[in-house]
Order: structure tokens, then C-alpha cells, then sequence
């Protein structure tokens, strides 16, 4: 038997129906999106340690190698790390999506740069990706996610330690020494 329904009534039971669907789709987009912070801490110190030995051996182009995969690994999670703040940022609906998604493109089009490159780069970037990845720290622990938290607290070292790699190895062949190898 079909159920009369006056105009209004209609009106309200799809407003129901459309707010507790879009309560559902913002609920599981934010508990799903995005996934755990793709960062290996613990490979990359081994590829560090790997270029600390090769360059102890005297072998400084497997070193330099070896360093060269430590910060691209590094850089690319940063990277990665900004693009997953700024989907949890939009899914959560929050005002600084905008500012986070432009810091996000200029990473992307300092990474482009850098591959492009034939020599070492220095670019300004107007911002700080440490604080930026502290500051989704601290999002992913008021979200209960403590060991993403953790990851990227370990990311946002990791990125101060290869910033500081690079003025070292600029440092060192200002000096006529050789850094390659130094990571």
C-alpha cells in the first residue's frame, strides 16, 4: 500500500535522507583517507649507514649513489606526506586545505626541478615543510592516529637532517674537499 506524502513532508524526508548520506560519505572519507604515511625510517638510515661504509672503503660513487636514493626517498615521502595533509585536510573540511594544497604543488614543481637538474639546486620554498609536516603531526594525533603521528615526526627529521646534508656538502666543496658520499 503506498504512502501518501504531502510536499512538505517529502521535502523534509529528503532533506534527511541527503544530510545523513552526506554524514556518511564525509565520515568514511575522513576515517578511510588517507592511508598510513608511506615513510621507512629505518630503510633509509640503512642506506645512509651503506654510504657512511662504501665512502669509509673509499668507493665515493656508490656512496654518492646510495645518498642520492636516501634524499629522493626523502623527498618524495615529504611530498607524499603534503599531498595525504592536504586530502585529510579537504575531507575534514578545513580552512587551510588552500594554503597546504598551494605548499603541495610548489614541493611538486621543486621535485620536477630537481630531477631536471644537472647540478646540485637551492630553491626558496616561502615556507617550512618541517612545520608543515609537524603541524599534520599533530592532526593525525588528535585523529588517534599515533603512529602515523610518529611517522611523520620521523619524516620532518629526517628532511631537517638531509637540509642540513646539503649545506654541509655545499660547505665541503667550498673548501676543495670532496662530500660525495656525505649523507
Amino acid at each position: 500500500m503506498p504512502i501518501a506524502l504531502s510536499a512538505s513532508n517529502a521535502v523534509v524526508s529528503l532533506r534527511r535522507v541527503v544530510a545523513f548520506a552526506a554524514a556518511t560519505f564525509l565520515a568514511a572519507t575522513v576515517s578511510a583517507a588517507p592511508a598510513a604515511i608511506a615513510w621507512d625510517a629505518q630503510r633509509v638510515a640503512g642506506i645512509v649507514e651503506a654510504a657512511r661504509a662504501k665512502r669509509a672503503q673509499g668507493d665515493l660513487a656508490a656512496a654518492e649513489q646510495l645518498c642520492h636514493v636516501a634524499f629522493a626517498n626523502i623527498e618524495d615521502s615529504v611530498v607524499g606526506a603534503y599531498d595525504d595533509y592536504v586530502d585529510r585536510l579537504e575531507a575534514l573540511q578545513r580552512a587551510e586545505a588552500a594554503l597546504v594544497r598551494e605548499q603541495a604543488l610548489r614541493l611538486h614543481d621543486l621535485q620536477a626541478h630537481r630531477q631536471d637538474a644537472t647540478g646540485p639546486t637551492s630553491t626558496y620554498l616561502g615556507f617550512s615543510p618541517v612545520e608543515g609536516l609537524g603541524a599534520y603531526a599533530e592532526l593525525q594525533q588528535s585523529l588517534d592516529r599515533a603512529d602515523d603521528a610518529a611517522r611523520l615526526r620521523s619524516l620532518a627529521l629526517a628532511y631537517r637532517q638531509e637540509q642540513a646534508a646539503h649545506v654541509q656538502r655545499t660547505l665541503l666543496y667550498h673548501q676543495g674537499k670532496d662530500p660525495r658520499g656525505m649523507c
